[in-house]
């Protein structure tokens, strides 16, 4: 093989190289601008979603929980709805280990509270913290709420027992509510609760009472969570499934349920003004 037949043969293959090249060249192309499409997509569809706050997001819940064998009971499982529910008698040691069950389980499922019908037991016990600090959980049995204000505050809960982040709507709370229990010890316990503390006490309250923050949304956002509601429901293969809460439970709920989205009032012209001359006073 002489050196002339070399050079003929490796400007054949040149020439074909080139040519593949320009053919492949506007597919590589395409590729590239049909992946920087799917990037744009998503950055869209991601901003589209934090746009509306009603987009169906499920939060699948943990199938085990570290330290024990509960898990999360999701609607509709009976224990959320069946009433009434059994006094706690007994304050012993496996009391005392169900109720650190609970705990964890709140913790490790980044809640504030959870009632026992949560985790498939039809007993008046549930916990809370509503603070980030552990000197603020409470075990709270076989309570009554025996007063509430009248004043309401209005706003959005989410439930562990609903399985989804976006399964959020307007609640209204009292401000401020009376309360008679017993801690985890059997000692008999009054307390005046306000603010989130309250709502967090009026929201496990309910689920011993068989009632889901879901009961309490407006029209509107009912209608807005059909749709994670209605998962759910497919998601449940047994017959014993329970949809609604007992009717008289229901109606004895306080405060009443909202008859329509809250909106808060508009501010006008005078109360801007107002706003202007309270500033000049600190002045």
């Amino acid at each position: 093989m002489n050196f002339q037949s070399i050079s003929s043969n490796n400007a054949t293959m040149l020439l074909i190289k080139l040519h593949v090249l320009a053919i492949l060249a506007p597919l590589a192309e395409s590729l590239l601008q049909y992946q920087r499409l799917n990037l744009n997509n998503k950055s869209i569809n991601n901003h589209h979603h934090h746009q509306h706050n009603h987009d169906l997001q499920m939060r699948l819940n943990p199938t085990s929980y570290k330290g024990t064998s509960y898990i999360i009971t999701e609607f509709p499982r009976p224990s959320l709805r069946r009433t009434p529910n059994a006094p706690i008698a007994e304050f012993d040691e496996d009391f005392s280990s169900k109720t650190q069950s609970m705990l964890s389980i709140m913790y490790q499922s980044k809640g504030v509270g959870l009632a026992a019908p949560q985790i498939g037991l039809n007993e008046l016990v549930f916990v809370y913290n509503p603070s980030d600090s552990k000197d603020m959980e409470r075990v709270v049995c076989n309570p009554s709420i025996t007063k509430f204000s009248e004043d309401v505050i209005v706003e959005e809960e989410g439930c562990l027992s609903l399985r989804s982040d976006e399964c959020a709507g307007q609640v209204a709370r009292a401000e401020w509510i009376e309360t008679e229990y017993q801690n985890e010890l059997g000692q008999k316990v009054r307390r005046r609760l306000k603010g989130f503390e309250a709502r967090v006490f009026q929201h496990e309250y309910d689920h011993l009472k068989g009632i889901l923050c879901y009961d309490r949304f407006p029209p509107e956002d009912r209608e807005a969570v059909q749709e994670g509601i209605d998962r759910l429901l497919g998601l449940y293969t047994e017959e014993d499934a329970l949809i609604d809460p007992d009717v008289d439970e229901a109606k004895a709920a306080m405060p009443r349920p909202l008859s329509a989205r809250w909106m808060p009032p508009l501010e006008t012209n005078d109360d801007v003004s107002e706003g202007d001359d309270d500033d000049d006073d600190d002045d």
